[in-house]
């Protein structure tokens, strides 16, 4: 007779409680991550809500499909930025960490959370951002790829030291030619960010990374008029 070895059956597994997992840590799929999925087209919106203890942004498609969510938290030595499939913040498609504390620049890496995935990293330029906003777009290796600029002429000396409430208008850049750009709609409250990258076509720059560009246009905002 021949004998077959059984595998071995810890007698106190039925004892053992099952292991935690957090609500929005599933596993990533293996097709494209939810952020690849919802994150297309040429047409972006953002949209800020006002509260109490923080801010709420709403990320929409061209459709005016809302495709993400993010609760800025105040107070924060350190940013820490989450962006959501929706209000209930079950599912966490995307994260922008502040690599710094004490950053005069501001340099941001941008994540996808389902693959662990580095898109970029998006660095503001301090001194230059001082008079007009200056971003520098990073691969994961931490080389130049693109830009975002704020346009120039004599509307931007009237935002910084006279009407802070004038809109903001930028265009990005991406290895030097001009792929769109991120137009904000006048209000009284609130905000309105509209991204256009109809001039990206062959999507050279990951709709992710661009979205989160139209999402740190809208922070800043906030951050100079308070």
């Amino acid at each position: 007779m021949t004998y077959q070895q059984q595998p071995y059956q810890d007698p106190n597994a039925q004892y053992q409680q099952p292991q935690y997992q957090q609500q929005y840590a599933a596993p990533a799929p293996a097709g494209p991550t939810w952020s690849q999925q919802k994150f297309v087209g040429h047409n972006f919106q953002l949209d800020l809500k006002l509260i109490s203890f923080g801010n709420k942004y709403y990320l929409y498609d061209g459709q005016k499909n809302l495709i993400g969510f993010i609760a800025q938290k105040m107070f924060t030595f350190k940013e820490d930025i989450r962006i959501f499939t929706d209000e209930t913040m079950s599912y966490e498609m995307m994260k922008i960490k502040q690599e710094q504390i004490i950053d005069f620049s501001g340099t941001f890496q941008v994540m996808d959370s389902m693959s662990g995935e580095l898109l970029g990293i998006l660095q503001r330029k301090g001194l230059k951002s001082m008079l007009k906003d200056e971003w520098l777009i990073l691969d994961r290796n931490r080389q130049e790829i693109g830009m975002i600029k704020e346009r120039g002429g004599f509307m931007w000396f009237l935002r910084r030291f006279v009407f802070s409430w004038l809109p903001y208008k930028y265009d990005l850049f991406l290895h030097g030619q001009p792929k769109g750009e991120i137009v904000q709609k006048f209000k009284l409250i609130g905000s309105t960010f509209m991204m256009d990258l109809s001039q990206d076509p062959g999507y050279t720059l990951d709709r992710r990374l661009a979205v989160t560009c139209c999402l740190m246009m809208g922070i800043m905002e906030r951050v100079r008029r308070h």
